[in-house]
């Protein structure tokens, strides 16, 4: 399962770093995901990667970023909060 921790609720737009458990391994990375909404405790995000190679909304450092990254709309996730 995804986690996720911080004292503030999320709102649309929010870039935040979250903990992703990748489904080919055990591994857990931090990973910087889009909030598109919360609710009820969890929060649904969207990934970013800086493989600019691959497919979604290209989001450059003038618009924020540390390097020009790729919303991937097809890595949308339902993260839980870690307990406070």
């Amino acid at each position: 399962m995804s986690m996720m921790k911080s004292g503030k609720k999320f709102s649309f737009g929010d870039v935040i770093l979250a903990y992703v458990q990748f489904t080919d391994t055990q591994e857990i990375k931090t990973r910087p995901a889009l909030v598109l909404f919360e609710e009820y405790g969890n929060v649904v995000v969207a990934g970013i990667t800086s493989n600019l190679h691959m497919r979604g909304i290209h989001i450059t450092r003038e618009e924020g970023m540390y390097f020009d990254s790729i919303i991937k709309l097809n890595y949308i996730m339902t993260m839980s909060r870690t307990p406070e």
